[in-house]
């Protein structure tokens, strides 16, 4: 990465369970996500593939303190914040945000939607009155919708009007970074590529970060210029997109990259084993390994 970070993850680390039920059994414990470190720069765009319970969508949470993490380092902009509290963190959360995977669920269905976009700037006291509705009504043309809209309620929207719904409010705060978690993934596929290229706009018109968490590989190939790949809680393997496309070193992104359908009924796929996840499981300790410039994979399993 050329620029400095904004996000600096290290050693992050996430697990649920343990203790004793009220018969004296131990609990197990889940580890979700385990030695996570990875960074991201002014206008750069991370892809988390994986999986469903690798680990993407915790680590997200975790990245943001909307769930604590159990140990490890997260920067922005060199701030630590994991020793601060709820009150300390409080002036970060305007320049990190979240955009969800439900359009529908992460609106108020009582808010009209022109208020719920302005919400955070009366929360955290950067507008109100007449400029806020003025504020307002910029984000909506920002996200490609008619300002004339603010005064209608969820239910009147389309999926992918609900979403960049969500993203208007999301970017209101002129945040640095943003954990984007599948945001495409419940609309329809006609939607997808409108709602990609508008994160796309927006990256390049206020410089934002993403950690962009998805299934596609096609539509992270588009957006990303890194990839990291999770299994079990752990990131397998990481590099500038191109290189994972091209020369994948983990048996695991092999199978991730050949599971991609091809629209071409005279192209054969390689044929290639599935990958037993359940035989495979990552090793707690096992370091990653820089195989290449910039290339980095869980050492036990480089290929």
């Amino acid at each position: 990465m050329t620029q400095p970070p904004v996000i600096e993850v290290n050693g992050l680390m996430r697990s649920y369970g343990g203790g004793r039920t009220l018969l004296g059994r131990e609990k197990p414990v889940i580890h979700a996500i385990n030695d996570v470190s990875f960074q991201i720069a002014e206008g750069e765009t991370l892809g988390l593939v994986g999986e469903s319970g690798s680990g993407k969508s915790t680590t997200g949470r975790a990245v943001l303190h909307l769930e604590r993490p159990d140990a490890g380092s997260v920067r922005f902009r060199g701030t630590e914040l994991s020793t601060l509290g709820q009150q300390g963190l409080k002036p970060y959360r305007k320049h990190m945000q979240m955009i969800f995977q439900d359009p529908y669920s992460a609106l108020n269905p009582r808010m009209k939607v022109g208020r719920f976009v302005g919400e955070p700037l009366v929360v955290h006291g950067v507008d109100s009155g007449s400029s806020l509705q003025d504020r307002v009504a910029e984000l909506f043309k920002l996200v490609g919708l008619d300002p004339s809209f603010m005064s209608r309620y969820p239910h009147e929207f389309s999926g992918g009007q609900r979403q960049r719904i969500n993203i208007a409010r999301a970017i209101a705060l002129q945040p640095g970074f943003i954990v984007a978690d599948e945001p495409i993934t419940a609309l329809d596929v006609s939607i997808q590529a409108q709602i990609v290229n508008l994160f796309q706009d927006l990256q390049d018109q206020l410089g934002l970060a993403y950690l962009f968490i998805a299934h596609d590989l096609s539509m992270v190939r588009y957006l990303c210029q890194w990839v990291a790949v999770m299994l079990r809680g752990r990131i397998v393997e990481m590099a500038p997109t191109e290189q994972i496309f091209a020369d994948p070193r983990h048996p695991y992104t092999r199978s991730l990259l050949a599971a991609i359908p091809v629209p071409d009924p005279d192209r054969v796929r390689p044929d290639r084993p599935p990958f037993d996840v359940a035989a495979n499981v990552p090793p707690r300790e096992a370091p990653l390994i820089e195989v290449a410039p910039d290339h980095f994979v869980l050492d036990h399993q480089v290929q």
